[in-house]
């Protein structure tokens, strides 16, 4: 352990870990958050999942979790622990920097960038560090290549590091810019955009004077990672395309370029407290990542994940190496030959939602995995168990008649791939594939209407088309009006009795379509404003448009609006209770509006009147059902979770 290093000791949470952050009106919680970085402590203690939901701590002796921080907002993208272990650090997509004092486990500094506009992740702190005499926190962002320095704990500005020219010179600044202070906290390193389309330079400041005495500039493509040995001698920098370079930090000269690694590899560095320089190697089409002494060129450990996507992985300077695998942790602490795996929570973020008939497990579909996930609603601490669909799923939607229906959409060429599972199990598989008749056209959407047997592709020349699945052919030709060079349809939504189909397009200038599958021809007076989602009332007679700034209710009887009530911008998912008397709305996230979480809405559908506003996703609501009895709501968000809301106290059931 380094000299410098103390031991860390967090104040744990109290109560069960799923009731963190449940908020008001919500009964239970599944999944933890996507993670989006991670930390060691330096004395090998703790492991720090920044996730979308807030900070988690967890032993990292049992990978069990102690407490859960940044849990008002959360969103986070970023962590970093000082060098004593006595501050971490967060940032998050709203621009928002926290620090910690982990002895006391308080936020003591709240810290905004100035200047800054906070819409669509612009705002985003991807990259944070400390100083080593803690005297500078340094944060980055995706959208500019100004590295920003604050007093941590004042959270005084100190000074800005950037040249202005190089923010023009790439067409794609948008990537996450790595930042690394000297041992002595005299030099800062960060990276910035070379040529128009060419690779990173690396940028070395004076942090006392200000001045840039080094522009590294042999970099061979875009640069994940930065550090400074122990010693202060040396700079390493590692690179996509399977490179790492050495730089002498006096003469600014290269000591060393290693390249014998997989040259799709995206390389990560990082050198030990003893001084020895590992790196680690993430070879995304292998889905292996690799830890590498580099000098030696030895294998330290391998991790190869077989089903699912690494979502993140870390080896800290404390030599422990950390993987958040697609369904667990796996941890090698120094010396291990084998890693300790435990299952975990941080799954992706779930697109779609629904209750098992029975109502006692909720599914959710998962593009990511291209699997249904099925929880246990009386017991949200067990894993879940994956059902696995297709290995390249574009789209992942669940279906409740009598048992779930698992659908994923592949799309090769013309061609879609079909695969429908039925039940909780491997078993009842039907992999199907359709063709489009013009060879020349390209699948855009896809959906399944269970209950009839039908599936519904859209193309890129603006046509629709529906294949009985039982016998394989096309039963109706929909052709699309307009222009649809530039625009597409995303999204097809059949009815629940599969007689009636939406096609939402691309563009917000084109309006979406409703078919009557029956007779396959459009009802034209449905067209009216541009919608971006919809759905269907129980008895098919109701469609429910989300629209900028507006929830739109058409009756399909009468070819009427039923009523249109004002919305939260961008309203995303809806849901019919199963009597049809109530609707539920959710939104994507709106920057502009200061809230720390966004709304999801209850309507009474006779009134459009608005009996209840629940709170809990930090960020965009992807999917919305009812129980069968209509108690129970769910929400599934991009933030990796999803939430049972208790409507019995509104609705009196």
């Amino acid at each position: 352990m380094s000299e410098k290093t103390e031991s860390t000791s967090i104040v744990a949470d109290e109560g069960h870990p799923m009731s963190w952050v449940l908020p008001e009106g919500a009964i239970s919680r599944f999944g933890r958050g996507v993670v989006a970085a991670m930390a060691v402590s330096p004395d090998g203690t703790y492991l720090a999942a920044a996730t979308k939901i807030g900070l988690w701590w967890y032993e990292l002796a049992t990978m069990q979790p102690i407490a859960l921080w940044d849990r008002e907002r959360g969103m986070l993208g970023a962590i970093t622990i000082s060098l004593d272990g006595r501050l971490a650090a967060t940032g998050n997509w709203d621009g928002v920097i926290k620090v910690w004092d982990i002895q006391r486990s308080t936020c003591i500094t709240k810290i905004v960038r100035s200047g800054v506009k906070s819409r669509m992740g612009t705002a985003a702190i991807p990259s944070l560090a400390f100083s080593p005499d803690n005297q500078h926190l340094a944060a980055t962002g995706f959208r500019d290549e100004i590295v920003y320095t604050w007093d941590p704990r004042t959270g005084t500005p100190l000074a800005t590091f950037h040249e202005p020219e190089r923010e023009t010179r790439s067409s794609s600044p948008s990537h996450p810019r790595p930042v690394a202070f000297s041992p002595d906290s005299r030099l800062l390193a960060c990276t910035a955009a070379g040529t128009t389309d060419g690779p990173d330079v690396v940028l070395v400041w004076d942090v006392v004077t200000g001045e840039r005495i080094a522009c590294l500039t042999e970099q061979p493509s875009f640069v994940r990672s930065l550090c400074f040995s122990p010693c202060g001698q040396t700079l390493a920098i590692g690179s996509d395309k399977g490179t790492v370079q050495v730089w002498n930090v006096k003469s600014w000269e290269q000591d060393g370029v290693y390249q014998n690694y997989d040259a799709t590899a995206r390389m990560s560095v990082c050198y030990s407290q003893e001084g020895i320089l590992h790196t680690l190697e993430n070879v995304l089409e292998k889905n292996t990542i690799v830890v590498w002494d580099v000098e030696r060129h030895e294998k330290h450990y391998t991790y190869v994940e077989k089903e699912w996507e690494i979502e993140r992985a870390l080896f800290s300077s404390s030599s422990h190496f950390v993987v958040a695998g697609g369904k667990e942790w796996a941890v090698w602490a120094p010396g291990d030959t084998k890693p300790r795996k435990l299952p975990h929570l941080h799954v992706g973020f779930p697109s779609s939602v629904a209750f098992s008939q029975d109502g006692k497990k909720v599914a959710a579909g998962f593009v990511w995995y291209g699997s249904t996930l099925f929880w246990d609603i009386a017991t949200p601490m067990q894993p879940p168990t994956f059902f696995k669909i297709s290995d390249d799923a574009r789209a992942v939607s669940v279906f409740t008649s009598e048992k779930i229906h698992a659908t994923a959409f592949a799309y090769d060429e013309n061609s879609v791939k079909i695969t429908v599972k039925i039940g909780e199990t491997d078993e009842n598989t039907t992999p199907l594939t359709f063709t489009l008749p013009d060879p020349a056209a390209v699948v855009t959407a896809a959906a399944h209407a269970p209950l009839r047997h039908l599936i519904a592709c859209a193309d890129s020349k603006g046509c629709l088309y529906v294949w009985d699945m039982r016998s394989g052919n096309i039963t109706h030709t929909l052709p699309l009006e307009g222009d649809w060079d530039d625009v597409y349809i995303n999204r097809l939504v059949f009815s629940q009795d599969g007689k009636y189909l939406v096609s939402i397009p691309s563009s917000y200038g084109t309006m979406a379509t409703l078919w009557d599958i029956d007779t396959g021809k459009e009802i034209p007076e449905f067209r009216d404003n541009p919608v971006d989602a919809v759905a269907f009332s129980p008895c098919g007679h109701k469609v429910a448009c989300c629209m900028v700034s507006k929830i739109r209710l058409w009756d399909v009887n009468s070819c009427r609006t039923f009523w249109t009530i004002p919305h939260d911008v961008y309203p995303n998912a809806l849901a019919f209770s199963p009597c049809g008397k109530y609707l539920a709305s959710g939104v994507w996230w709106n920057p502009s509006v200061e809230t720390e979480k966004v709304p999801i809405h209850l309507w009474e559908v006779a009134t459009g009147e608005n009996i209840a506003t629940f709170w809990g996703h930090p960020t965009d609501v992807q999917d919305l059902a009812f129980l069968a009895d209509g108690t129970l709501l769910a929400s599934s968000s991009f933030d990796g979770t999803i939430l049972l809301w208790d409507v019995k106290p509104v609705i009196g059931t």
